[in-house]
């Protein structure tokens, strides 16, 4: 009887490990865009890197991609994304002063470019000339950031 319990944990665990190694193998930057962002994919998007953090309770996902300025607007547009509010998202704690403190876009894009790092793993500079849409979801939100210089864009769900 001792035997078969070994032998169905045994199973089980090896079962659990051949799919996380499966979805590991088989995880495409490409079909994590179509799933998070938009299917099919816009021709000019290239270079996707993907980077996520899991927690009980939360996820992070972020894209970190090339893109046209035209297929983001077009994007943007499609799926009602707006331009953050700067007076409601360039804010932190103040620990001395125990209420919320205005803090710079610099600061604010320094902030994300730590988490982002952090937690995904993934190398993201912005600087002050990428600009920021928001979409407001059910369990969280997600972003768009872009460099007006550049095609360079980063996607981020952030869902609790």
């Amino acid at each position: 009887m001792k035997a078969r319990i070994k032998i169905v944990i045994a199973l089980a665990i090896i079962i659990v490990l051949a799919l996380f190694i499966a979805q590991s193998f088989f995880k495409n930057p490409r079909n994590s865009f179509e799933q998070l962002v938009v299917k099919p994919v816009p021709n000019s998007v290239g270079s996707i890197e993907e980077g996520s953090f899991r927690t009980m309770d939360s996820v992070l996902r972020v894209l970190h991609f090339q893109i046209s300025k035209t297929d983001l607007q077009s994007l943007l547009e499609s799926q009602h994304f707006i331009p953050i509010d700067e007076n409601e998202e360039f804010k932190r704690w103040d620990q001395n002063s125990k209420s919320e403190v205005t803090i710079q876009k610099e600061d604010y894009l320094s902030s994300w470019r730590q988490r982002i790092h952090e937690l995904t793993k993934l190398n993201v500079i912005f600087t002050n000339t990428w600009q920021i849409f928001t979409l407001h979801e059910r369990h969280g939100r997600k972003y768009f950031f872009f460099d007006t210089n550049s095609a360079e864009a980063v996607f981020v769900a952030d869902a609790h």
